[in-house]
């Protein structure tokens, strides 16, 4: 059987072979690696299977990723004309690869019993759907109770709740459709919900966030007010614009389209990030206007527009937690929404370690950190449900 590397030289050779910049004789070392044992291609192709992360990184406990960032960054730099060609998100994602391939080579070697050794922390309560309904009389209505189903709202409008999702149906009172009654759905920390609006468009809502919309849409403008994050699939109305109103800061308008929106009190932008079908982004009379794989982030007072892959930033509702060069106060305030956790930072200058990568959401909110702490040389340290933060001196 082959033996891991104490240097993970294999893991920078794949990592370099991902980045496109692999020489000719190191991709003739990792092709005689490939060549030694079976067992090593069948753990390459398990490295590069996304599926897989969740699985490997539970296998993970002393991978010096730091060191081996530093190494390969020099080799790297060495290897190209001009310093200024990697830019600081490919730094971000080569650190990742490190991460992951060398997670992925433990996986391979580990014994198994070594894992079952490990000693949980803390337990933190797993992300699930719960969601409070407040009706336009002012009532609260708990909606993963699954004792509460069917909720009538008047005027010939219910709203089913399942536990996960909650639906907005009937033909409401014609006479009074310029009178919108509004109803809100509040997401704690910790949670989750989907709701289907009474024009059928879909909005998928995240930890921490709130949604105050009609329940009967009139004749003119479909207005909703979201606070937090929110992922939209808007219904087509050429007559009736939907318009998504985030914290007095901005505006979305659409016909019909897919598209991301954050927008938390606590943090300073807002970010439109657009799947499919085109939106109107606007601040008053500025305003920019999107195509797919676009986001607009609204700061300071102005817009940015850039490229992205959108589908990196909804996959929060798929279960995955993408890092594209995250500072570690963003990733801990995230992490904070969605496992309801407060942070203490016991040395501020680690909010700036930056990390890049893909995690799932575990149910052992521990493994998470434990990644992190791989990543980013810090050390977490779980009382009850607050997380303190600690850089580790060299």
């Amino acid at each position: 059987m082959v033996e891991c590397p104490k240097d993970y030289k294999i893991s920078r050779l794949i990592a370099k072979k991902l980045m496109g910049v692999i020489l000719p004789e190191d991709e003739e070392r990792l092709n005689a690696w490939l060549e030694e044992d079976a067992r090593n291609k069948d753990l390459y192709r398990r490295i590069l299977e996304t599926e897989n992360l969740s699985v490997r990184d539970m296998y993970a406990k002393r991978l010096d990723v730091e060191h081996t960032w530093d190494t390969l960054r020099v080799q790297l730099v060495g290897q190209r004309k001009c310093r200024s060609l990697f830019s600081s998100w490919q730094i971000g994602v080569v650190a990742s690869v490190i991460l992951f391939v060398g997670i992925g080579l433990y996986w391979g070697f580990w014994k198994k019993s070594e894992v079952e050794q490990v000693e949980m922390v803390a337990c933190v309560e797993m992300r699930r759907a719960k969601a409070v309904l407040v009706t336009s009389q002012g009532n609260e209505i708990v909606l993963q109770d699954s004792t509460v189903r069917l909720i009538s709202l008047g005027g010939g409008m219910v709203a089913q709740n399942d536990g996960s999702r909650v639906s907005y149906e009937g033909n409401g009172d014609m006479e009074k459709d310029d009178v919108l009654e509004y109803n809100t759905i509040r997401v704690p920390r910790g949670g989750e919900y989907k709701l289907f609006l009474s024009d059928n468009t879909e909005v998928f809502l995240n930890s921490d966030s709130e949604i105050r919309f009609p329940v009967k849409f009139g004749k003119g403008k479909r207005d909703v007010f979201l606070r937090g994050e929110a992922f939209f699939v808007v219904t087509k109305d050429a007559s009736r614009p939907f318009v998504v109103n985030a914290n007095d800061k901005m505006s979305v308008e659409v016909l019909g389209t897919q598209f991301n929106l954050q927008a938390y009190p606590d943090d300073t932008f807002v970010e439109t990030t657009l799947n499919d079908g085109a939106v109107r982004v606007f601040n008053g009379k500025q305003g920019v206007k999107l195509r797919p794989d676009e986001q607009a982030v609204y700061d300071e007072g102005k817009f940015t527009v850039r490229k992205v892959d959108a589908s990196r930033y909804s996959a929060w509702k798929e279960g995955k937690f993408m890092l594209l060069n995250h500072s570690l106060e963003n990733i801990m305030t995230r992490l904070a929404r969605w496992y309801n956790i407060d942070i203490f930072w016991e040395n501020p200058e680690v909010k700036e370690y930056h990390f890049s990568g893909e995690l799932a959401r575990y149910e052992d909110f521990t493994e998470i950190l434990r990644m992190l702490e791989l990543a980013t040389r810090v050390h977490f340290e779980v009382r009850d449900r607050t997380v303190f933060v600690r850089k580790i001196e060299k």
